[in-house]
């Protein structure tokens, strides 16, 4: 924000007229009209609760020295930030990155000192005392785009994605290979215990993500399930992710995030979704919309393909046999002590907006099943996903859509990659090319602020709830389906898997359910 420092100098000179009860910190930032950040400066005060009946003397200005004053409720950890600084520094070191929220370089506390210092700590608790281990990809596997003649079968969640994926894993006949973040709803653990039966082998990969209290079963739990129907036919290893207590080393610094699952080595499901109810609901919506109606209420959108390509699909699994091969090696000894710690303090951060409910689709959309010669381009962070995927941006002539839960922007040094691709879009929205962005409730006003000052335009940008997808659609003829989220960690350094679709007809499919979010489900209006 160019005018940050001449507002701070506003502030700093008029720190008495803004010391009012409640009041937790204040910031130059865009004033909000209507649920939704303008581009005109402001003073950015963020307040313990909003209220109406405030006595005359304890009433914020309306202006100071010319700039509007901007009242924000805080969140869960604005407030920690405020009530104890020593527990939020744990609690935000801990959070999953949906929760993190912004750092503002000229944000102060009511006796004037910066806030700053304390990101800085928090930066520090996220780096434990743990070896760092180079990731190292499988020997004889590049990641070059495939041309050739195969099957992809298109389908979104709520509409079609649990009846899909359940068909796709009912027909393993020798095997399934499976890296996941989450993997926490019965009915997938059910429906795998019954398909792995006999000789059936698996393999499987799994984070172990913090406030799992709010899923219906912890991830021990199913590898505890799972462990005790297939026995040695189970090859098992917990995640190498830096903040996880059953691992001693580590590789990706906030989330083995990728959701893919190779089939006899023939052919894959791959996904933004987890194997999680939220993200895979046990319903229909396609032959039951009303049964699944107070159930969508509470699912995510998101995308998910299968592809049925033997080469590609034992390129997928080769990277996934090589990061269990690496995490059975250094599995640690981690307590439940430690994992509860760490779940119960992420839970400290949950937003008090993330039970709303979004609206019921006004339209589902059944799986779409495509044959052709296709180019297909295997994508996985931290390999080759900055690069790739700036150059699609790049190639858009007409129009670049985009559904992904949040944009965290950060102009570190150390992420100037990841700015890179902001930029680029930037780029298109100045030529006047049709850029449509939607993100989650997770995109809060502060985070819409920073994407401001960087230089998108919010005219291109709608709030959805409950949007996990994290796709793109180039002119309508190209299509990425994939789980990384945009922050430096997700496109740069945490385990991540896409897939660029070169076909229109998938391009095609994929933007009709786009477009349907954009008009019938996403609004221009923050949901903090």
């Amino acid at each position: 924000m160019e005018f940050a420092q001449a507002i701070d100098r506003v502030i700093t000179r008029n720190l008495d007229e803004l010391r009012k009860p409640g009041v937790l910190s204040v910031r130059p930032g865009y004033q909000v009209a209507g649920g939704w950040p303008t581009k005109k400066p402001a003073i950015v005060v963020t307040v313990d609760r909003k209220q109406d009946n405030l006595a005359p003397q304890d009433r914020l200005p309306e202006t100071i020295e010319g700039y509007a004053v901007d009242v924000r409720q805080a969140s869960a950890l604005q407030k920690l930030r405020y009530a104890n600084p020593a527990l939020y520094t744990s609690v935000a070191a801990s959070v999953s990155p949906e929760l993190e929220r912004p750092v503002f370089p000229y944000e102060r506390d009511l006796t004037g000192q910066s806030l700053a210092p304390l990101a800085a700590t928090v930066e520090a608790l996220r780096k434990p005392a743990k070896q760092q281990l180079k990731y190292v990809p499988p020997t004889g596997a590049p990641l070059r785009a495939v041309n050739d003649t195969m099957t992809i079968i298109c389908h979104a969640s709520p509409d079609a994605g649990w009846p899909t994926l359940k068909a796709f894993l009912e027909q393993t006949t020798t095997s399934l290979t499976v890296g996941m973040y989450d993997f926490t709803s019965p009915h997938i653990v059910e429906t795998v215990q019954s398909v792995m039966k006999r000789r059936k082998t698996m393999n499987l990969v799994l984070d172990h993500p913090a406030g799992e209290t709010k899923r219906e079963q912890t991830d021990d739990d199913t590898e505890e399930q799972l462990s005790s129907t297939m026995d040695n036919r189970l090859t098992f290893a917990w995640a190498l992710e830096r903040q996880d207590p059953k691992v001693g080393v580590w590789i990706y610094p906030s989330a083995y995030h990728i959701k893919v699952a190779v089939r006899d080595s023939e052919s894959f499901w791959l996904s933004s979704g987890n194997w999680n109810t939220s993200n895979q609901p046990d319903v229909d919506p396609l032959h039951d919309p009303a049964a699944a109606a107070p159930v969508v209420r509470n699912s995510d959108r998101d995308w998910h393909v299968i592809v049925e390509h033997e080469g590609l699909a034992k390129l997928y699994e080769k990277y996934l046999l090589n990061d269990l091969d690496v995490a059975s090696q250094n599995q640690g000894t981690g307590t439940e002590m430690a994992a509860a710690f760490s779940s119960a303090l992420a839970q400290l951060a949950a937003p008090e907006e993330i039970s709303l409910a979004a609206p019921v689709p006004q339209q589902y959309f059944p799986p779409e099943t495509i044959t052709a010669k296709m180019r297909i381009q295997p994508v996985l962070t931290p390999d080759n996903y900055v690069d790739l995927v700036l150059e699609l941006i790049n190639s858009a002539e007409e129009s670049f859509y985009m559904q992904t839960q949040y944009i965290n922007f950060s102009d570190k040094p150390e992420n100037a990659k990841f700015a890179a691709l902001v930029a680029a879009v930037v780029q298109k929205i100045k030529a006047g090319k049709d850029v449509r962005l939607i993100m989650s409730q997770y995109e809060t006003n502060d985070k819409l602020e920073l994407i401001q000052s960087a230089g998108i335009d919010l005219s291109c940008v709608k709030i959805q709830n409950n949007v996990h997808n994290k796709g793109i659609i180039v002119d309508s003829r190209v299509v990425a389906v994939g789980s990384q989220n945009w922050s430096g960690d997700g496109v740069l350094r945490n385990r991540d898997a896409t897939l660029i679709i070169y076909n229109e007809d998938a391009a095609k499919y994929w933007e009709q359910i786009f477009i349907h979010d954009w008009t019938k489900m996403a609004t221009q209006h923050a949901l903090d």
